[in-house]
């Protein structure tokens, strides 16, 4: 198996914290644009920088060709994000699972689109981690279930990314068994667990699966 840890541009007040615990899990990091020479200044090399560049300070790919970190520049005119980049360069490396992070700040768009990223990865046992928030992504064939590990009380959200059939929530204030979620419906948010384990599982869709804590608080099992 080969994990891949991708780190975002949009890094938060903890995400330094977040991504050293994650570097011993990995078995590549690879940065979006930025996110690189943020990495160094942490103490943590990448295997790769991937971007456009355009959000790095003036003279990063030299800094970090100086540094012997390898990078792979892309145009600013292009049809994918630099995570989209990210991704296809881990796919590329034969990744089994992926977990992003440093990806939810800055512009609403840039948000959207990489939580979209995300949702397209859950063949790859994608998630998605940050200080306070964690998101798994389900999908009805390549990844139709999940179980958590978390605290009684933790905040836990489903939100459809396509329409969703088959719903299952258990150990959670509100239970659904079958359910049909439509995408960005209300009826999955709102949620906590009332049990140590918590289990989700989709039948056709893509499902966004949130608990809200210490990046630690959500533990995947199998399913």
């Amino acid at each position: 198996m080969t994990r891949c840890l991708i780190v975002g541009a949009s890094p938060a007040l903890g995400s330094a914290e977040v991504v050293a615990s994650l570097v011993p899990w990995a078995d590549i990091v690879i940065a979006a644009d930025a996110a690189g020479e943020w990495l160094l200044d942490n103490g943590i090399r990448p295997d790769v920088v991937v971007g456009d560049f355009d959000s790095a300070r003036p003279g990063a790919v030299e800094r970090l060709e100086a540094a012997h970190v390898p990078t792979t520049k892309a145009p600013i005119a292009k049809d994918a994000s630099d995570l989209d980049l990210c991704v296809d360069r881990a796919r590329r490396r034969g990744a089994d699972e992926i977990v992003f992070t440093a990806c939810l700040g800055g512009r609403l768009d840039h948000t959207l689109a990489n939580l979209g990223a995300l949702a397209r990865c859950a063949d790859l046992r994608a998630r998605l981690v940050e200080p306070s928030l964690t998101i798994h992504a389900l999908e009805g064939t390549h990844r139709p279930g999940v179980r958590l590990r978390v605290a009684p009380g933790t905040p836990v959200a489903c939100v459809a990314v396509t329409p969703c059939d088959g719903v299952v929530l258990e150990g959670l204030r509100y239970p659904l068994s079958g359910a049909r979620l439509e995408p960005l419906s209300s009826l999955g948010i709102s949620n906590e667990a009332v049990a140590d384990i918590v289990t989700i599982r989709v039948g056709t869709g893509t499902l966004l699966v949130m608990t809200t804590g210490p990046a630690s608080v959500s533990t995947p099992g199998a399913l």
